[in-house]
This record gives C-alpha cells, structure tokens and sequence, in this order.
C-alpha cells in the first residue's frame, strides 16, 4: 500500500507575534499619523526588488526584478564573448556580517576566483526566493546558480550540477533545552518538521512520511524565508523543528547557541553549483576549477605560513572585533576603520579580504598563534604583555587614553581631584595597566571581560558608573554620535597636561596601535611595515581617519519648515511628489525622509559614502539603476524606489503603519538589524510587529555585546533608527498640519 505524505499548507508568516497586544497597536497611540500617507496602496505593494549587499568593489549586482536582466543561455565561448559572467544568489541571505569561512561567503569568494581565472567580470543577480534560482538559471537569466545547492534527483532532472563544494548530513534540530524532543526518525510520529517546500529536505522528509514517519507532518515555509532564519525561529521557540544541513548549521552555531542537534536524517549530501544542461562547457570549465581548488597545498582552515603562502592561497585573513570602530555593517555594507585598513592592506598584497571575528575579544591573540587568521587588526594597542606573544607592526596610529566623565559631571581642574573617584575599565586591558602604573588615588573597579569600551561610555553617559577611560579615537568616533560625556584628563603622556583640541583627539598621541601577526611571519610583517609608510602618506588613510573619527553622525533634528510659509518645503518639491505618487507615497512624508537624510542639499555627503538629497550608497544605486546621486531628479526616484523595495519586502500581513516604521529603520540601518532586532523582540517577549516601545527597545540592545554577538548581524548603533524613525514621523506629522497632500 502507498502510504502519502502529510503535507500543512500555509505556514503563516514568518515572525508571528508572541505577545498578547491586539494585532497592529502600537503602545503609543499618539504616533499613529500615517493615514494620509497612502495615495495608491497598489502601488505600493507592487513587486520590485533591492538587496544592500556587500560586495568586492567593481562588482554589480542587480535584483531578480532589475531592468538589467536579460535571456542569454549560451555556453562558455558566448560568455567570453560578452565578458561577464552572471551568478544567481539568495537574495535573502546578503546583507549578514561574516564572522568566518560561511558556506555562502565561501561560494561568492569561489565564483569570483572563477571569473577571475578567466578573465571574466561577474554580476550578481539576487533572487528573492530559493525556488525561483533554478527556474532563473534554465530561462537564461543568469549562468551558474552558487547557492549551497543540494543535488537531489529530482534536480539533476533539469539542470546539470558540477563536481561537489562539499558533503553535509542534514540535520534535525529543536529549541535547546526543550523536553521531549524527537532524537530518532521513528520518534517524529505526531510531530511538525518546518522547511521550505522547495528544499531538498522537504524531500528527504518526504521519503520519512513513506517509509518510516507516517504520522509526521511536515510543514511548509514560505520560499523567501532561508534556512537560517527558520533555524534561528526555531531556538526561540517560534517553530517546533527543521533540518538544516551539517556545514550551515556549524556556521550558525558559532553565534547561536539555543539549537540542539536530534537526529541526521541524510548522510553525505552533495553540495554543488548548478548549470544548464545544454551549457557543457560551462560545466567542464567549473569542473577542472573545482578540481584544482581541491587539490591545492594549502586548503586546511588553521594555516600559519608566511607571506608567499598567503599569496599562494590568495586570501589574507584578518581578525578584528565587532563593534562600531574596528568592524560593522552599515546599511549592508562593511565599514570601521581598521577594516577599511585591512582592506587597504589586502589590495597592496595582492590578495582577497577575509574578516574572521572570533567570539571573545580574549581570543584574538589565541586564534592568530593557532593559525586561524594571518593577522589581527583590531585597534590592538602594543603593550610590553602582547610583545611577548605576537610580534607588532610599525604603528597605524597613535592615541592617548582618555579619562572620560560625563558631561554635566563634576569638574576636575587637578588629577588631585579624582581622590577616591571610582574608575570601570576591564582588567585585561591595557586601561587597567595604565591605571596600575600611574598609581592614582583613585578606586579601579573591573568591568565585565565581554565589554566593550563603547558600552562603558554609554554607561558614563547615563549616570550608571562615574568614570571610566577610553583610547582617544574611539571616544572620538562616541563624539561624533553624542555630547553627553567629556574628556577630562589624558593619562598617557603627561598625566593632566592640557587637553588637545578636542577634533585632534583619536589621531595623535602616546600609545601606539599597530598590526599584530605570528612571530615567525618576519616576510608578512615587512610587508604589512612597507604598507604602514606608505598608507601614512597616502590620501586613502587621512580620508578613512577624516570620515571615522571627525565627521559627525547624529541623526539630523529640526522640523525643516524654513520654506513652508509659501507653500514649499525644498526646491525640489514638483519632483518628490511626481516619484512620491508613482511609488505610492504621500509626497510630505518622502519630503521629511529627504530632510532628515540631506536637509535638501543634493550635493550631501555621508561619513559612510551616501550621496545626495536621499543619502542612498553607490552601489545600492547602481543595484536599482541609477547613475549620477548628485542629480537631483535621480536621487529622489532612486530614494523613492529604495524606500518602495523595503516596504515590498515586508510582511503583507504587517500592519501598514508598522510597515512603515519597519521600512524606514531598513532604510536607515539595513535590513538586516532590523531581522535582528525582530528575532529579538520574540526573545524577550515584545512584539516582533510593533516598532514603537517593542522592536525600537530591541534595536537598543543590539548595542550591547550580549545580544550582538550572537545576532546574524552582528552590532548596530541602535540609537541611530530609534531616533531616525521617530523623528521622520514627528517631521511629517508637522508638514501635514501645514501643507496640502499635493
């Protein structure tokens, strides 16, 4: 007898509420002005795409609804002929922080050696869901799918597959710590197993309902949602079970520790990119590629070999920190400053860029003697302690440490002053030395290891600790944010000499910051001494101190209303409300979005690279087709349609309002925090489809080392959306009180 499987439909949605608030109720009544904001609704939720991916510079991408595409399923000769290659990718999975060796960062980086080797640039083509790539790849939208793509019969059907990337178990896993979970296939009689119907652990699962599980159910997932938003859904509990495969579900394990491995479902899963079938050249191409990568000297992940074994592999693997100086995501894109070094470094040797960030800051030294990175660019300072273990390089930068109070503290016109004051620093850092050496009368109370410096400051800020002390060029980059604490004395140099002028602090001083890398790496560190002097001398290196610890960054304030008494708010009001009304907006509401970003200046400039009168990245621009940002007519369409692709990405069943709120937080911060921020809010019991007192509080604490490190995205200056949202919203608030919708 044929037994059938047990298949749910509708899943519901992918972050459902977990709190008892009645559906679409904010706890701030007062903010609910949104209601002349709609001028077409079916506009608004017309399909369009935009991912803010961090990709190598030079590269394109574009969206699977990018105007850019094109029909083209000829073989290898053809792509030469047209010089590119176009790779099919999630779309859902771009804007995530690389904390090591991912299985996706390892596809692009192998797509990109591949073109590379023949002389081929690449584009990117981001699909939204996982079940239109290979229905993409066979139309000829794109020549190669590298997506982590398991080959399952069904597939190897209709396209073809290259030699495998990698073999992996598929795994059953449950919420850590739950009773009663399932821990052999039998035992998944009566229960719910959550995946992608798409996914070839829907089929696997399939086989289980026919030949073993009967009574299993399993249920469908929404094809947008990836694997590692599911598996994330259930260690919150929010989805019973899913299987993932082996080698993703190591990658997530190191910054989410709520799952719990049940059961394998399949052994020796192959990994693969897929082709068309009529494309064997293609095939064979990525084949011999495939082959030569495996069989290189150096493929093991711990390596501690020096500079011709970086260039023979032609990766520079660089650990750093997580935090808003070293390395962060911003808008979907990659900055700090000693990551904008590390890449600097990388381009002058020649090879690729890769950020390993372990889970402790204790680590660095460990990971870099164990052969997991080649070289640690943290804004590490050389102490006599760290000498002893790696060898530093010619100082990037000198900084002074900093006793930092809070700005309507108490004034100290002596070091005498400090007589019994209490100063927080963590006890592994070189602050507590300093302290140590000077002898001050002064009580040294030790912070948790896990804090960063920005948390203790923040803490000054608001009263919580009295003191606490600070490199010059992180509080600098805290100043450019806020003007609630001060520099009281420089503790490095001569103790209480006059303070320096406050915009030279955090770029000259006593200590010095340097590269660190294995004593026996003598070649890489007369490379990395070379590339030292001559950044010191170069345009890149005194732009990249400028734009991260001078240009300041709060949110802009100000009701922008100069112009309001004749009926205008900008020059440029005839063309917000043409692209206002094409998209769906209400034109006073993009007004106040245009405000807050350039307050109407098209030739605006951001600290992080945003250009024009809607502060939109190059590169996101480019993804939605357009050129010139310091036009006015293209930032504003550009602008309009980026806000246009956030809120299509959201939830229908949201309500508007929050949608909005949703929308302009990804405008500002990326979408990706914003995910984090919601995976948040389940956690701590607010509601996942609220902003206001529930997703903004989340977003508050993906500031603080306990929750970022362990969120996909990794940190974000969270005070930054709150304040942007609710500014926005105030701001139109104020402009439909005066001005006619058109």
């Amino acid at each position: 007898m044929t037994k059938q499987t047990s298949v749910r439909s509708g899943a519901g949605r992918a972050t459902p509420r977990s709190c008892g608030q009645e559906a679409g109720r904010s706890h701030r009544p007062e903010r609910s002005r949104f209601a002349p904001f709609i001028v077409s609704l079916a506009a608004a939720l017309s399909a369009c795409g935009g991912d803010e991916a961090a990709f190598a510079p030079g590269e394109t991408h574009v969206t699977a609804a990018g105007h850019e595409l094109f029909e083209d399923t000829g073989d290898l000769e053809r792509i030469r002929e047209r010089g590119t290659l176009r790779v099919l990718v999630p779309s859902t999975e771009e804007a995530f922080l690389p904390r090591r060796g991912s299985p996706r960062a390892v596809d692009r980086e192998l797509v990109r050696s591949f073109a590379q080797a023949n002389e081929l640039d690449i584009q990117f083509i981001l699909v939204p869901e996982h079940g239109r790539l290979l229905r993409m790849l066979r139309r000829g939208l794109g020549d190669v799918a590298a997506a982590q793509l398991t080959v399952t019969e069904s597939r190897s059907q209709v396209v073809d597959f290259t030699w495998p990337l990698a073999s992996a178990d598929e795994i059953l896993v449950g919420q850590a710590g739950t009773e009663d979970l399932p821990r052999t296939v039998e035992e998944l009689n009566g229960r719910e197993v959550h995946v992608r119907g798409g996914s070839s652990y829907f089929e696997t699962l399939q086989a289980i309902v026919a030949n073993e599980a009967p009574g299993l159910e399993i249920v469908p997932v929404p094809e947008e949602v990836d694997t590692e938003t599911i598996v994330y859904q259930v260690s919150v509990g929010v989805r019973p079970l899913t299987v993932v495969d082996s080698h993703l579900l190591e990658d997530i394990e190191a910054y989410n520790d709520g799952i719990e491995r049940l059961a394998t479902l399949e052994e020796g899963r192959q990994i693969a990119w897929a082709v068309r079938v009529v494309n064997p050249d293609l095939r064979s191409a990525l084949d011999a590629f495939l082959v030569e990568r495996a069989l290189l000297p150096e493929t093991e992940e711990r390596f501690t070999g020096d500079l011709d074994g970086i260039r023979e592999r032609g990766v520079l693997r660089v650990l750093t920190r997580n935090n808003a100086v070293t390395y962060f995501l911003h808008r979907g894109q990659p900055e700090g400053f000693d990551y904008t070094l590390a890449r600097m470094l990388a381009d002058s040797l020649g090879v690729r860029l890769e950020m390993v960030v372990p889970p402790s800051r204790d680590l660095l030294i460990p990971w870099l003697l164990e052969g997991r990175g080649d070289v640690i660019a943290a804004s590490m300072t050389v102490t006599p302690e760290r000498a002893e273990q790696v060898a530093f390089s010619e100082p990037y930068m000198h900084v002074d440490e900093f006793l930092v109070g809070p700005a309507e503290g108490p004034r100290y016109e002596r070091v005498q002053d400090l007589a019994g004051a209490q100063v927080h620093v963590r006890p592994q850092s070189s602050y507590y030395e300093t302290l140590r050496e000077l002898e001050l009368d002064v009580e040294v109370v030790e912070a948790p290891q896990e804090m960063e410096t920005e948390q203790l400051i923040g803490q000054v800020a608001r009263g919580e600790i009295p003191l606490t002390v600070a490199d010059g060029h992180i509080l600098q980059v805290e100043r450019t944010y806020r003007d609630d604490i001060e520099p009281l004395f420089a503790l490095t140099g001569e103790l209480g000499e006059e303070m320096p002028d406050p915009a030279r602090i955090g770029l000259e001083g006593q200590r010095a910051i340097g590269f660190a890398v294995r004593p026996d790496a003598v070649e890489l560190l007369g490379a990395i001494d070379r590339f030292v002097e001559d950044a010191h001398r170069s345009t890149d290196y005194n732009v990249a101190r400028e734009r991260y610890f001078q240009q300041r960054r709060t949110a802009r304030v100000g009701s922008g209303v100069d112009e309001a008494e004749d009926g205008r708010l900008s020059p440029y009001d005839g063309l917000i409300q043409r692209y206002a009304g094409q998209y769906g907006f209400d034109w006073r509401f993009m007004a106040a979005l245009a405000y807050q970003e350039s307050q109407f200046d098209p030739q605006a400039r951001s600290w992080a690279g945003a250009v024009g009168l809607f502060q939109l990245m190059p590169s996101t621009a480019r993804a939605l087709g357009f050129e010139n940002l310091m036009d006015p007519e293209a930032s504003i369409h550009a602008g309009t349609l980026y806000l246009h692709s956030h809120m299509t990405r959201l939830e229908p069943g949201l309500p508007f309002e929050e949608r909005l709120r949703f929308a302009l937080a990804s405008y500002n911060a990326g979408r990706g925090h914003l995910e984090d921020a919601r995976r948040l809010a389940v956690e701590k019991g607010l509601d996942p489809d609220a902003w206001f007192e529930n997703v903004e509080e989340a977003m508050l604490l993906l500031m603080q080392p306990e929750y970022y490190r362990r969120a996909r995205n990794g940190y974000v200056r969270g005070s930054e959306p709150v304040a942007y949202v609710a500014q926005i919203e105030d701001r139109y608030s104020t402009y439909v009180q005066i001005l006619p919708p058109m």
